[in-house]
């Protein structure tokens, strides 16, 4: 009798035990084995760390690759706009390209009045103040026409680093352009550009650009 109750007892407890046995394997997040029908949970794991940035920097120039590889030339372009050159002297020409295709001058500044004499004794200029002329020849070549007012696109710098437009004014050493100029491909003119400055002023810079100064480039003559 002791022995049929100790197995209808014993039997149930083994089954359970047995029971959670399984439950325990089928929730490991260790991986192993898994019955059918079961659902398996793999284990959490950290996620791969990043692989470390390559070092670009060139060991020569101390730049990295994208600041040495971003450059586009520009250090090669003057401050004027001139391609390759800086200020040039009174007497030399810089060729310069315009925004219309096919447009390019080459320009030379021929001469600089310090100290111009009025054309006209009823344009003169304010008190306390002078006119400086600055002659220019203007040499169409390249393949479209130049028409335009040259002294639109030009400036007088002086020694103090001030900027000055050009005025209507004729001198008496060198006729002006007369206002605009039409210049077909290689035909040329040559005329005065003429500046209204305080008295004591001295030239330093003569800038010019086509296009009445909108152009990029920018020819830049030392006065002084």
């Amino acid at each position: 009798m002791a022995l049929i109750v100790l197995l209808a007892v014993g039997v149930p407890l083994l089954l359970l035990s047995g029971g959670a046995a399984v439950a325990m394997v089928l929730t490991d997040t260790g991986g192993g084995t898994v019955a059918d029908g079961a659902t398996l949970v793999l284990p959490s794991r950290e996620p791969l760390d990043e692989p470390p940035a390559q070092d670009t920097t060139d060991p020569a120039t101390g730049q990295t690759g994208q600041d040495a590889a971003g450059q586009t030339g520009q250090g090669s372009v003057g401050q004027t706009g001139q391609t390759g050159r800086g200020a040039v002297a009174v007497g030399e020409a810089v060729t310069l390209a315009g925004r219309t295709p096919g447009l390019q001058m080459t320009v030379t500044v021929n001469q600089l009045v310090a100290a111009a004499t009025p054309a006209s004794d009823l344009l003169k200029p304010t008190a306390g103040a002078k006119l400086v002329a600055v002659q220019v020849t203007l040499v169409n070549t390249g393949q479209a026409g130049y028409g335009d007012a040259p002294s639109n696109g030009a400036w007088l710098i002086d020694t103090q680093g001030r900027q000055y437009r050009s005025t209507v004014y004729g001198v008496r050493e060198g006729q002006s352009f007369g206002g605009s100029a039409t210049i077909n491909a290689g035909d040329s003119r040559k005329g005065m550009i003429v500046f209204e400055v305080p008295e004591g002023v001295v030239p330093a810079k003569f800038q010019f650009a086509l296009d009445s100064g909108y152009a990029e480039q920018k020819g830049e003559w030392t006065l002084s």
